[in-house]
């Protein structure tokens, strides 16, 4: 499972999470199997009581090996963000990232 921490302000839960050669695409694949509907393609997705939003971060090198970077951000409801990770944690672990 990806580390993860989540937060809460003023009233709403927010998880961040540095991905790791995973590309948009598929992140917004996962989340849309989570029941998430793409709003603004490879950007925003929401889903009944959770909203994500996919930024591109800067490449993460090693030596000549470079490893592609997105931001993901999640807030909506506490316990539906806790159910989401249950899958996405594990969907998210990838070689080299």
């Amino acid at each position: 499972m990806i580390p993860w921490q989540m937060e809460e302000r003023e009233g709403e839960a927010h998880i961040h999470i540095e991905a790791r050669s995973v590309p948009r695409w598929q992140l917004q694949r996962y989340l849309v199997k989570l029941g998430g509907q793409v709003q603004i393609a490879e950007t925003h997705i929401t889903g009944q009581g959770w909203q994500a939003q996919i930024r591109p971060g800067a490449p993460y090198r090693i030596g000549s090996l470079t490893i592609g970077v997105n931001h993901l951000h999640l807030s909506g409801d506490a316990a539906t963000l806790r159910r989401l990770m249950d899958s996405l944690g594990l969907w998210l672990m990838r070689g080299g990232g």
